[in-house]
């Protein structure tokens, strides 16, 4: 290039192409930076307080803490608990626990007794006071020996019922030594549970099944004392609201009803009829239906009416005539399977529950018509009490069938008077 220094691509010097792109361009007059206002900066507020480090912030949540050790399967509405007192309670709780209700425990006096029941260990409670004869017909001595051993029972509660429930049941034969004389504390026992839990409103938590003895087993004059006393108490309780409901069963009623039992089938067709028939109530306000539903809290408002209960089922063959339901519902409860004697129209609250099959309710011409009528007969019976009503379709049936379930009633006062002519009692007594 005239000075000597053009060097070819060849020469060593040569250092390449000068490229300008990384070099801005030189600004005009015009495009001169103008000064700018400076911005004022925003002020972050302080923060003054001084806040301990707590290890709390750490903590995790177990979740497993909250599981109960025992989970119901029953699949009811509500979840039920029961403690089987005794012999005859615990035949009654263990057919209970058969059909799902796992958080089932059975405490007696007589360690023989809890042996010959078929329930796992773990659900069984020796109260070892005296021997292991138990408190035989002493209903005062099988409670002295459960005051004895109430922190272990509540202990064992523990462990079995768990905090995820909504009511327990207190299955009690009466008449017994270790039934009778222990059902009163265990309803108190019951009580700080509940309360333990952090429940409220416990003496609607309670409930009591109480089975009255055969006339057999009632000629027995200690026998017939012992069950007269126990069920005046109890009855006495439900009308004060101490618990709720006091479900009265009366062997001899079921008895009469059931004459050709064998002797190896008598006691388990009484427990699996009055557990079943529990049951069904339980299963039937979580289903759904086209029709009426008796939902859980219609269920709820029933189990809550203070004083006795009752509970029947009828299958109706003259259904599609107008009175067949209604005659069928009356007929069932005047001779009602658990018990006898009762006055019906001091009922406070009832549940009336028709199933039946899809044919039937397809087919049957005026089928509501007599439903409604049998609706109003029940309300009729009762005393104009709160009538729940549940109308559902089961395609696996080819009948109708209704079930009824009565509370608030008042004592059976001519069953427990029938009790006194097998034993004297002083005129204070009655």
């Amino acid at each position: 290039m005239g000075d000597g220094k053009d060097f070819s691509r060849d020469h060593p010097l040569y250092q390449g192409a000068i490229s300008y792109r990384g070099i801005p361009p030189k600004k005009t007059m015009n495009e001169q930076e103008q000064p700018q206002e400076e911005q004022p900066q925003e002020e972050k507020p302080i923060f003054a307080a001084q806040i301990p480090d707590l290890p709390l912030e750490d903590f995790e949540i177990d979740t497993e803490a909250d599981e109960d050790a025992v989970e119901d399967e029953s699949g009811g509405a509500l979840c039920y608990a029961f403690i089987g007192a005794g012999q005859g309670g615990g035949r009654m709780a263990k057919a209970f626990y058969d059909l799902g209700y796992k958080k089932t425990l059975a405490i007696n006096t007589a360690k023989n007794d809890l042996n010959l029941l078929a329930l796992p260990d773990e659900h069984k409670f020796y109260i070892d006071h005296y021997g292991n004869q138990g408190a035989g017909k002493d209903q005062a001595k099988a409670a002295i020996a459960f005051e004895a051993r109430e922190q272990e029972v509540f202990d064992k509660l523990k462990s079995i019922v768990g905090e995820n429930v909504d009511r327990i049941i207190i299955c009690a034969g009466v008449a017994g030594g270790s039934g009778g004389g222990s059902v009163t504390p265990l309803i108190k026992l019951c009580k700080k549970y509940f309360t333990y839990v952090g429940r409220e409103d416990a003496s609607e938590r309670i409930g009591v099944i109480a089975s009255l003895p055969t006339a057999g087993e009632s000629a027995s004059p200690v026998v017939a004392e012992n069950a007269y006393n126990r069920m005046k108490e109890l009855c006495a309780m439900a009308a004060d609201k101490k618990f709720s409901p006091l479900i009265i069963v009366d062997n001899q009623k079921i008895k009469k009803l059931y004459p050709k039992l064998t002797v190896k089938a008598f006691w388990p067709t009484i427990n699996n009829t009055v557990a079943g028939l529990f049951h069904t109530f339980n299963v039937l306000s979580t289903q759904n239906s086209d029709y009426t539903s008796f939902d859980p809290q219609d269920y709820d408002s029933v189990m809550k009416s203070a004083g006795c209960m009752i509970m029947g089922v009828t299958a109706v063959k003259d259904f599609e005539s107008e009175t067949g339901i209604s005659t069928a519902l009356k007929s069932n409860l005047e001779k009602t399977l658990l018990a006898e004697g009762f006055d019906l129209k001091t009922a406070t609250a009832a549940a009336g529950v028709v199933v039946g099959g899809a044919a039937i309710f397809e087919n049957t011409e005026g089928l509501m018509d007599n439903l409604e009528h049998a609706f109003s007969t029940l309300a009729a019976i009762t005393g104009n009490a709160m009538v729940h009503r549940g109308i559902y379709e089961d395609p696996s049936r080819d009948r109708l069938v209704v079930y009824t379930l009565i509370g608030g009633l008042d004592a059976p006062q001519k069953r427990l008077e029938a009790l006194t002519k097998f034993i004297k009692l002083n005129p204070d007594k009655k």
